[in-house]
């Protein structure tokens, strides 16, 4: 996503103002509804996948903090016997 990645808020804001209006224009208000409700069902679905990605990545992390810890335990153990 290099291309999102280059633009400050105020852009991204500003080029979602003109596809809305570059995708509604012409089009009826029952259009226009069911073009919004599919987006904003698409940006769930989004958000969604963002949200489990999230939480796996966290949780491999958390796991593997664990192993650390564990590890680091039992070596303490053999250097104090």
């Amino acid at each position: 996503m290099t291309i999102i990645d280059s633009l400050d808020p105020d852009e991204l804001a500003i080029i979602s103002s003109i596809v809305a209006v570059a995708i509604t224009k012409g089009k009826s208000a029952e259009d226009i509804n069911v073009i919004g409700n599919f987006i904003a069902s698409l940006g769930a679905a989004v958000l969604t996948i963002a949200a489990q990605e999230q939480y796996l990545n966290a949780k491999e992390e958390k796991r593997n903090q664990i192993m650390d810890l564990e590890n680091q335990i039992d070596k303490l153990k053999k250097d104090l016997k």
